[in-house]
């Protein structure tokens, strides 16, 4: 995280909105509730909020061409998908669609969030579906 240090409301912000990404995938809690949440949860100096709203509304609004790309870029089917892993590639696809960092700055950081959310091996699967889009 040493690289990462100048960079804290951005990491930071990634890491909650895999968080909401999973809840929504999970429970399909709508934007609403998850940002009303999150706010209550998070202090707004650690966690960027105008991008997790805006995210999070990518994720809802453009949720069949995220399940589309998933399911036809990356062959991925649902059942062969750990939901975590599903919400990292869904904050990776929204994050290079809106073209919202650099394509190996996104790749890199939901390996880090693999890491950090998923099991030890995770990433290996997370890097070559990303690098398929």
């Amino acid at each position: 995280m040493k690289n990462l240090a100048k960079h804290k409301i951005a990491v930071k912000t990634r890491e909650v909105l895999v968080q909401a990404f999973y809840q929504h995938l999970f429970e399909k809690t709508s934007s609403r509730e998850i940002l009303d949440q999150f706010k209550k949860e998070h202090r707004s100096e650690k966690v960027d909020f105008k991008r997790f709203k805006f995210c999070l509304d990518a994720l809802i609004k453009n949720n069949e061409i995220i399940e589309e790309t998933i399911s036809k870029k990356m062959k991925i089917k649902d059942n062969e998908i750990e939901l975590i892993d599903k919400a990292i590639l869904c904050l990776g696809i929204i994050e290079m669609d809106k073209q919202m960092a650099p394509r190996s700055v996104v790749i890199d950081e939901c390996i880090r969030l693999t890491r950090k959310f998923s099991n030890p091996e995770s990433y290996k699967f997370i890097n070559a579906s990303l690098d398929k889009i």
